[in-house]
């Protein structure tokens, strides 16, 4: 139980980092006025303010503005959710449009499909941090599950869902490859210089308004695993309601102060806690779940479940750790090696 809460309090804490700083990028993208240098050739945001300065201006005001929300609890959330939800689909729908419209125009800027590459390997370790983190949607279980009247389909359902996220991803991952040259850690971002300013504008402030919808709710979760995790009966007040939530707040706002890097902070969450959360968890659940149901109801309990998998057997569990293992290992050694041996 205590390396499962370390897995997701170290996988929360990402989380809020990751918002922490793509949101603020994304509002001086829209705030600064493009294209401004100082004498000295330094990216400036407005008259003698870099644009480094503003994004740190951004990170405190943010901080500011939603972590108070992290002191409090978080209920009847659905109409947030729905909002949310229309606001993905939306982004995702004309995100997809524009890239195939420049694709199919070979819009400046569009890459020759010749110098695609196919593979870059230096990126393997992110592509990896990255996909775990993409596809981190077992809180999303439970929801498709308990509305279920006849759970005979649940199998469908669920291989339904999953590869129509599979599919979503795809999609915009190829377009995005053969719509633009250079991609953005944030993808939003790329489409900065769009004509339809209203379409712009929405793009580029479309992480602030999901992401901001989401942070009280991670932060909230994040403040009660770290209060489970050190649980020695009731807290004094003054602990339970400034001292934790400091805490969960304080160390994502200096990360976002110290780096505006994206592709940085998702590699590593999705690498480490998130494979940790992914695989090794369930399987570890799985395992030792089937044993203590053999001790309990005998060696025939496993047989009655007439909706068991297709990946039902033990054989699968040990499968995802030695997938996980060989993952977290590939990436540390290439994040070491890539810090000892710098590329020039």
């Amino acid at each position: 139980m205590v390396f499962f809460y370390i897995a997701v309090i170290i996988y929360l804490y990402g989380d809020l980092a990751i918002y922490t700083v793509a949101v603020p990028k994304s509002l001086a993208n829209v705030s600064c006025i493009a294209g401004l240098k100082d004498e000295n050739n330094v990216t400036l945001c407005w008259k003698g303010v870099s644009h480094d300065t503003a994004y740190r201006i951004f990170v405190l005001i943010y901080v500011l503005c939603i972590g108070p929300f992290v002191f409090f609890n978080a209920q009847k959330t659905t109409l947030l959710q729905i909002c949310s939800s229309i606001l993905r689909h939306t982004s995702f729908f004309i995100m997809v449009v524009i890239a195939i419209d420049r694709i199919a125009k070979h819009t400046h800027g569009v890459p020759k499909a010749q110098d695609v590459k196919p593979v870059v390997f230096d990126k393997i370790p992110d592509f990896i941090g990255v996909s775990v983190y993409c596809f981190m949607c077992q809180h999303s279980l439970p929801s498709f599950i308990t509305p279920m009247k006849n759970q005979n389909r649940a199998t469908a359902v669920l291989f339904s869902a999953l590869a129509a996220c599979l599919g979503i991803y795809t999609l915009v991952c190829y377009t995005a490859t053969f719509s633009f040259n250079d991609i953005e850690d944030v993808y939003t971002l790329n489409f900065a210089h769009f004509g339809v300013i209203p379409i712009r504008y929405f793009l580029e402030l479309y992480p602030v308004f999901c992401l901001t919808a989401s942070y009280p709710i991670i932060g909230i979760t994040l403040r009660n695993n770290l209060k489970t995790l050190f649980s020695k009966g009731d807290y004094p007040w003054f602990v339970d309601r400034i001292v934790f939530p400091l805490l969960t707040i304080i160390p994502p706002t200096i990360i976002g102060l110290c780096t505006e890097n994206v592709e940085f902070l998702v590699s590593y969450t999705g690498a480490f806690s998130g494979t940790a959360i992914q695989y090794v968890i369930p399987a570890c659940f799985v395992l030792l779940g089937r044993i203590k149901i053999k001790e309990v109801f005998g060696r025939e309990a496993s047989s009655v479940n007439k909706n068991h998998s297709v990946f039902s057997s033990n054989l699968w569990p040990i499968v995802l750790l030695i997938w996980a293992g060989c993952c977290m290992s590939f990436v540390l050694y290439y994040k070491i090696n890539a810090a000892i041996h710098p590329t020039p």
